[in-house]
């Protein structure tokens, strides 16, 4: 699905955020397809960083659990990713950003800070929360075979522990349905919300 710039004319940050293994980045890609905005993917802008910078601490480079990953090289990461956004906005491209965003969305005063950050931009502010069931996620993580997951499918018990499949973004969004047996196709579902932005530009 290809939309001209002339059809999606308003400036838009479009966050798309999820757990590990519900389909974010395949999402990200089929909305910056349908778009033609730039795709902003944080594993892809920082995993390599990532990984040297975590060996570098004397630590496991597939690490993402740790203290030292949570506290020092995580907010890197996502710091790194908004000022690449913003730095799009600011040249008048919009942008479709992927990560987690666990806890950024779902804390009121950093949506805030980014919600403000967009009006003085001259830019709308769009959140995709791209659910799933662990089931679902347990599949893709075996699927994709990428070794920042070997922590996660090893310790799979401890680490559900700490997934709320209620979790959701604070702000207005839209919600993606990637289950297996979700009722309609992931790249339909991305052209509707395509088709809804394009429409409210």
């Amino acid at each position: 699905m290809t939309i001209s710039t002339a059809e999606t004319s308003q400036l838009t940050l479009a966050l798309v955020a999820g757990y590990a293994g519900s389909g974010k980045s395949e999402a990200g890609k089929l909305l910056a397809a349908a778009t033609g905005w730039a795709m902003l993917d944080k594993d892809t802008l920082s995993r390599p960083i990532t990984e040297r910078l975590l060996q570098a601490m004397g630590g496991d480079p597939d690490d993402r659990h740790s203290s030292a990953y949570l506290e020092h090289v995580r907010p890197l990461e996502y710091e790194c990713l908004m000022k690449a956004a913003w730095e799009n906005l600011e040249c008048g491209i919009s942008v479709v950003v992927v990560a987690p965003f666990l806890a950024e969305a779902a804390d009121t005063q950093w949506t805030g800070r980014v919600a403000r950050k967009c009006r003085r931009l001259g830019a709308r502010f769009e959140a995709l929360w791209v659910d799933s069931d662990l089931e679902s996620m347990r599949e893709h993580l075996i699927s994709r075979n990428a070794s920042r997951d070997t922590w996660k499918l090893a310790h799979w018990s401890s680490y559900v522990d700490g997934i709320d499949l209620d979790l959701r973004p604070v702000v207005p969004h839209h919600v993606i349905d990637n289950r297996v047996t979700a009722s309609r196709p992931l790249a339909e579902q991305l052209e509707s919300v395509a088709q809804m932005l394009r429409e409210d530009a």
